[in-house]
This record gives C-alpha cells, structure tokens and sequence, in this order.
C-alpha cells in the first residue's frame, strides 16, 4: 500500500485594506447581476416565443379551418378542471319540496335525521275515512 502525503495550504494573506474586501464584494454582486440577466433574458425569450406560437395557431386556423391548437388545450385544460371539481364536490340532485333542499344545505338530511325528498302519491282510503269507524 502506497502512502499518500498531504501537504497543508498556505496561511492565508492578512486582508491589507477595505479596498480589497470591498472589491470582493463588488465583483461577487456583478457575478450574482449577470446570473440574474442571464435568467431574465431566458424568461423573457420563453414568453416571446410562446407569444409567438400562439398567434401562429390562431393565424394557421384561420386558413386551415380546424381549432387552433390554443383552443384545444384551453378544452382539455377546463375538461380536467371540470373533472376534479365533479370529483371533489359531487352534485347532488335537485329536490322537490323545500323541507328537504334546506335540509340538504345545512347537511342536516341524513338517513338517520328523517328528513327525506319525497314527492306526492295518492294514497287509498282507508274504511276509517268513510266515517263509519267508531271513535271518529
């Protein structure tokens, strides 16, 4: 096995001013500015081609006469949202008396709470209707 030596770095040069440190400072802005430029000029070039691409789609549909490639995506885009919007607050069916509709928007109507949507029937007379049971 071979030994690897290690040789300790220098000490390091005493700061001899604030002009020093104050360079280091200045240029470590100007590199972070140029980074920033780099990103802003990036972002802005994605924006102008998506611009750009969006006005071809619309334009290429006007001669072509199908949907732009815009209006299909906007489609799908509201078809999903649609989607999860049906998922997470699921419609329930409109009732036809008020007792129950306000029942079901305070979510008091429940199995248990005996409040139900029910709607008119005929129902048979019973022989204590004709008034000949006695007690009536």
């Amino acid at each position: 096995m071979s030994r690897m030596y290690f040789h300790s770095l220098p000490p390091t040069a005493s700061v001899s001013g604030s002009a020093d440190s104050l360079m280091g400072r200045l240029l470590g802005a100007l590199v972070w500015l140029t980074l920033a430029a780099f990103g802003a000029v990036f972002a802005l070039s994605l924006l102008i081609w998506l611009v750009v691409m969006v006005a071809v789609s619309l334009v290429g549909s006007l001669f072509t006469g199908r949907p732009a490639t815009v209006t299909l995506l906007w489609r799908r885009y509201r078809d999903m949202t649609g989607e999860m919007t049906r998922q997470r607050w699921p419609q329930r069916p409109a009732s036809s008396t008020p007792r129950a509709d306000a029942a079901q928007a305070t979510g008091a109507a429940s199995d248990a709470s005996g409040v139900q949507d029910v709607s008119w029937r005929e129902v048979p007379a019973s022989p204590a209707d004709d008034g000949q049971a006695p007690g009536r």
